[in-house]
């Protein structure tokens, strides 16, 4: 059973287990103000532009299951290790590229590469922090560098271009990997291996292929001329890969645990950090398109624009995490989900109107920023919360593949609905669509989570001694 045998977990442990979160996503939104000038220096084309940012996404969501298994398996902290030194390797190789291809092929190590460590710290986190106000404090610093690393990425990107050239949008990881694995440290390697059973291969490889084919079914067709014979050969192998899958869950160990199907915060995690990617997650893509096709701001400007984004998320989640502990689940989850979209609504007025930075679209970056903070933080405390500890990886494992399969979705359905060459009227009726994801999220919390769903775990004999001890808090 993993675990940590250190008593208290220190602040170097959360400092690697966010700079992980932080890693993983800035390498996401990082790559967008930069596609320009990799496009001119690499002669992409217009197609496999595209697949600098697809490769990352498909790859990350189809493997998370894996690395949410191998976790559990082989102990979160040896996956931490390896998934840390495979970023650093895709990162060289991806700085170091001079063609399309080996740029491709690097995007889909660091994608594998975050695959494997997000389950691996959320792991970490899960086994060194009990549940309560201790891991729900935890899981608000790690969710506060995630969701910021979003935002930030973007500004991140125009800066290192105002400076320096595309490359050192992957050289800026190193330095990154090398803080997360020395302030780890020696913390990692005290959590222990599950049980040596062996990897579901058969139920692994069809989730892995079912959940690519997904994405890449779903990323084809927001391009403007989709290659129906790609989306009709994905939508061929998903089929395929789910009814093996199916069979592979009957006859063998499954790969998802059959415990897992019953945990109800687990199943509302999930479903939330779907519908958080596809109206927030899409945010970061529409607001950049708006700057810097409809208002002509350079990459630096679009970059500073999302600074205060950036900041109001940090206050949503901070927010999230100190109410989490005395506000019920669905109550959190639900006011989070209708702040963000009131945000977005607001930016879809902004863009109706043409107004300009500070009184139009600045408050509704900081109201979505709110909400957008807040909910991130709660569907991962939500989704955490009850899984059992053997299988903390592969849970959540289940949210984040959730989260990214949801912004592929999304994505693709906003890209439909504005077109080619979108203008403002296009890119209002993207931001209310976009509004009508998050707000749906507010009445799913409230009824799936119930009256009683949500109410703090009753604390074993052993935690209920500790808190005893220490005045109350665990």
């Amino acid at each position: 059973m993993p675990a940590l045998h250190a008593p208290t977990p220190g602040a170097r442990l959360l400092t690697a287990l966010a700079g992980a979160q932080l890693l993983v996503a800035l390498d996401f939104s990082i790559i967008y103000v930069a596609l320009p000038d990799i496009g001119r220096s690499l002669h992409f084309s217009a197609v496999a532009l595209q697949w600098i940012v697809s490769a990352y996404a498909i790859f990350f969501a189809g493997f998370l299951l894996l690395g949410g298994q191998l976790a559990d398996v082989f102990g979160a902290g040896r996956v931490f290790l390896t998934a840390q030194l495979l970023f650093a390797a895709s990162s060289v190789g991806a700085a170091l590229s001079g063609a399309a291809a080996p740029l491709i092929a690097a995007r889909v190590g660091q994608g594998v590469a975050a695959a494997l460590l997000v389950p691996a710290t959320l792991g970490l986190l899960s086994s060194a922090y009990p549940a309560g106000p201790a891991r729900d404090r935890a899981v608000s610093v790690w969710g506060t560098t995630g969701a910021v690393g979003l935002a930030l990425g973007v500004t991140a990107g125009g800066g290192i271009l105002a400076v320096a050239s595309w490359q050192w949008i992957f050289w800026i990881n190193l330095p990154i990997v090398a803080l997360c694995l020395l302030a780890a440290g020696n913390a990692v390697r005290f959590t222990a291996a599950g049980q040596r059973t062996p990897v579901a291969a058969t139920a692994t490889l069809s989730a892995c292929a079912t959940v690519v084919a997904i994405v890449l079914a779903f990323t084809e067709l927001s391009r403007t001329h989709p290659a129906m014979a790609v989306v009709t050969g994905a939508v061929v192998v998903a089929v395929l890969g789910g009814g093996l899958l199916a069979l592979s869950q009957r006859r063998s160990r499954p790969l998802v645990p059959r415990a897992l199907s019953h945990v109800r915060t687990l199943q509302t995690g999930a479903l939330v950090a779907a519908l958080y990617m596809a109206s927030f997650g899409a945010e970061f893509y529409l607001v950049t398109l708006y700057l810097q096709d409809v208002r002509a701001y350079s990459a630096l400007a679009a970059g500073m624009a999302f600074v205060p984004l950036a900041g109001a998320i940090v206050v949503g989640n901070t927010v999230a995490g100190r109410l989490a502990g005395t506000r019920s689940l669905r109550w959190l989850l639900s006011t989070a989900f209708l702040t963000g979209a009131a945000g977005l609504l607001v930016l879809a007025l902004a863009v109706a109107t043409g107004g300009g930075y500070t009184l139009a679209i600045l408050p509704g970056l900081l109201l979505s920023g709110l909400g957008q903070g807040m909910a991130f933080t709660g569907m991962f405390i939500t989704g955490t919360r009850d899984l059992p500890e053997e299988s903390n990886g592969t849970g959540s494992a289940l949210v984040t593949t959730a989260q990214y399969i949801g912004g592929s979705v999304g994505l693709a359905l906003l890209v439909l609905l504005h077109g080619e060459d979108p203008a403002a009227p296009e890119l209002v009726r993207a931001f209310c669509v976009a509004a009508v994801i998050a707000t749906a999220a507010a009445p799913l919390a409230l009824a799936l989570l119930g009256r009683n769903g949500d109410q703090p775990p009753a604390r074993s004999s052993q935690e209920q001694s500790v808190a005893q001890k220490s005045g109350g808090h665990p």
